[in-house]
């Protein structure tokens, strides 16, 4: 990877802290979800939530709590939804680095974790109109359900269940790792176990509306 500046970002003082890095700054992340060209994480330097787009895949598939490091493209402006507070355009793929384990972990993720007393990202739908959205609310949320993460299999989709606010809510999942191992197993109704998390995000305006998708169902580290 080609060598860049020192970190250089500050944090825009909204209701979402969120990054602000200058062209070539390089960032370190604990990835929490990857697939393709998108990824999710957690910056290092800062602990704040960050959704990044490259323009290509990394080389080596990219997996929940790897290390990858990453670089600032010059054109910010050049993401898929423009009203994600979290969202940062790179320069190239991300690199895996390492991976962190253990308590190093929940030190990151416990401050991160959604306020199980509020609506997830703000709505209580599993969409919003694209119009409503507001640059200060957060696109990404990092959650714990209450009780039991159920997956269930139909065709080509994943669907996530789980309870939040005494009510139960199923949301598109995009976990590959957990669609993989439920079709290796053959079973269409699967129990995540052990106490998981879940990372949530809105998806760029399908029709005028941004969903609601479960991007990856996150083990207690």
């Amino acid at each position: 990877m080609t060598a860049t500046t020192a970190p250089d970002f500050r944090l825009v003082r909204t209701d979402v802290p969120r990054l602000d890095p200058a062209p070539g700054t390089s960032l370190t992340l604990l990835v929490l979800a990857a697939d393709g060209v998108r990824c999710s994480g957690v910056d290092l330097g800062s602990g704040v939530l960050v959704r990044t787009w490259a323009p290509a895949a990394p080389e080596t598939r990219l997996r929940a709590y790897d290390l990858a490091e990453v670089v600032v493209a010059a054109d910010p402006e050049e993401v898929p939804d423009p009203a994600a507070p979290e969202a940062l355009v790179l320069a190239e793929a991300p690199v895996a680095v390492g991976r962190m384990a253990g308590r190093r972990v929940e030190r990151l993720l416990r401050p991160l974790l959604h306020p199980s007393d509020e609506a997830l990202l703000s709505s209580h739908g599993p969409a919003i109109a694209f119009w409503e959205r507001r640059a200060d609310h957060p696109s990404i949320a990092l959650a714990e359900p209450a009780g039991p993460i159920l997956l269930r299999r139909e065709g080509n989709f994943l669907g996530c269940r789980f309870e939040w606010q005494a009510k139960a809510r199923e949301l598109p999942c995009l976990d590959r790792r957990l669609a993989a191992v439920m079709d290796r197993d053959g079973r269409r109704v699967m129990e995540v176990e052990g106490r998981s998390r879940i990372l949530v995000s809105l998806t760029p305006p399908i029709d005028g509306h941004c969903h609601k998708v479960v991007e990856a169902v996150l083990p207690r580290r």
